[in-house]
C-alpha cells in the first residue's frame, strides 16, 4: 500500500498515553452522519470496520477520523436565487437590495440542504508511541 498527502510529526518529549486512555478520549467524539441542516460532520470511526476506535499492531496504533459533508453546488444556489429574485422583482415592481438577496440566498440554502448529496471520507493517523512519532493525513491510494 502506498499513500498520498502523508505528513510526519514528532510526539512531544515525554508524551505518554495508554491505548485504553486514547480509545476513551476518541470515544467522546464518535462520528455521526450529518443532520438534515448540517453542512458537515466529523468524528472518530474504526480504522478497520470493527468496534475499536484504536487498532494496535506490534506496538503501533492506527486511528481514523471520519468526515461527511453535504455537496450543495454554488451554481445551483445562484441559479435558484436569481430565478426567485426575478419573480419577486416582478411582483414588487423593483429589484431586491443586497440585504434581501442575501436573506433569500440563505433561505434557499436552508431549503435545499436536506436534499443535498453527502460525501464521506476518512483520514487516518498512525501513531508510534515507542518511536515517538505520528503520521497524519494519509490517504490509502492502492492496496497491494
Amino acid at each position: 500500500m502506498y499513500f498520498k498527502n502523508a505528513q510526519v510529526y514528532r510526539l512531544a518529549k515525554g508524551w505518554s498515553m495508554s491505548l485504553e486512555a486514547l480509545a476513551e478520549q476518541l470515544g467522546k467524539k464518535v462520528f455521526h452522519p450529518c443532520g438534515s441542516q448540517d453542512m458537515e460532520s466529523r468524528g472518530w470511526v474504526s480504522p478497520n470496520k470493527t468496534e475499536a476506535r484504536v487498532v494496535s499492531v506490534g506496538g503501533q496504533w492506527l486511528v481514523a477520523l471520519g468526515f461527511e459533508h453535504r455537496m450543495l453546488p454554488s451554481a445551483v444556489i445562484k441559479q435558484e436565487t436569481e430565478e426567485r429574485a426575478e419573480a419577486m422583482a416582478e411582483q414588487q415592481g423593483y429589484k431586491l437590495g443586497k440585504k434581501q438577496l442575501k436573506e433569500l440566498k440563505e433561505a434557499i440554502m436552508q431549503e435545499l440542504l436536506p436534499r443535498a448529496f453527502t460525501k464521506r471520507s476518512t483520514m487516518y493517523a498512525w501513531i508510534d508511541p515507542v518511536g515517538g512519532c505520528w503520521e497524519l493525513r494519509f490517504t490509502p491510494v492502492h492496496k497491494l
